[in-house]
């Protein structure tokens, strides 16, 4: 029988036409391209023969910039047809993509999120979406969503806040040296392992750490190399892989690099600094 990682999610694309202090996956920087279905797939078919995945995220940046968006959602369904997708935007290319909410809805078993940092522009689309089904109300894992008969989800959150993951600048980047502990009751990925480039790794925070560091010449990497992980690959042993599973939803000594939501220094009024890029 294979091990079961409850919930992975991944990046479509790291591009994002917002620039948004404090995010996770480093998309407030100007990054370029897009991953093709083709190597998805690839990575994915050797992880399910590993692993199950019950529930599967697909994000970006922001996925609707990747022109093969639709391969992925119809893709995914096929590899994990009992399997649910997450699917995140942040709704400022919906009206321009509307096919994708009715393959989302014909997929079934679909969670749709839009991530509100803009909100003043996304009460039309908003009020589209509402009018397109006939919803119920429900609530699930803490979640106001609504739901269709063919369980299409969705709901939109508009976050207040954001905790910057790092100290100084991009230039001058340094980890918080937080409480592991604090830090992960702060963290908003408890639960969001990424598969990114064939690995696994425990938030999108931490598996790019190393790719976002190299871009800056790699700034006080003395201080870093204790939270660069290893990630688990599709030929990890069993017990690595089993290691990593039972750490689902747990802290770790690498979530010391980010802050605790006591660490005032480190809090962003979010919607006040939302940028286009």
């Amino acid at each position: 029988m294979k091990q079961v990682l409850p919930f992975l999610e991944t990046m479509i694309t790291q591009t994002c036409q917002l620039s948004c202090l404090g995010c996770t996956n480093y998309s407030d920087l100007r990054h370029s391209g897009y991953i093709k279905w083709k190597d998805g797939k690839h990575d994915l078919e050797q992880w399910l023969e590993r692993i199950d995945i019950p529930d599967f995220g697909i994000m970006g940046g922001e996925p609707l910039i990747n022109p093969e968006v639709r391969q992925w959602l119809i893709g995914v369904r096929e590899l994990m047809p009992d399997s649910q997708i997450r699917f995140t935007t942040n709704g400022l290319l919906l009206e321009k993509h509307w096919d994708i909410i009715e393959l989302m809805h014909d997929l079934g078993n679909v969670s749709f999120k839009i991530t509100a940092h803009t909100p003043e522009l996304l009460e039309h689309v908003i009020n589209k979406i509402m009018n397109m089904y006939e919803w119920q109300p429900v609530h699930e894992y803490g979640i106001d969503r609504l739901i269709t008969s063919n369980q299409f989800r969705f709901h939109v959150k508009t976050p207040l806040s954001f905790l910057k993951t790092f100290r100084n600048n991009y230039e001058n980047m340094m980890p918080c040296y937080s409480d592991h502990k604090q830090a992960f009751d702060s963290c908003i990925q408890q639960t969001c392992p990424l598969l990114y480039k064939e690995k696994i790794y425990k938030c999108s925070t931490s598996g790019l750490l190393s790719d976002t560091l190299a871009k800056f010449g790699n700034p006080n990497i003395e201080h870093w190399s204790q939270f660069i992980p290893e990630g688990i690959s599709p030929n990890s042993s069993s017990n690595k892989i089993k290691e990593f599973i039972e750490n689902f939803g747990k802290p770790n000594s690498i979530c010391a690099q980010c802050p605790t939501h006591l660490d005032d220094e480190q809090k962003i009024n979010h919607l006040d600094t939302v940028q286009f890029k």
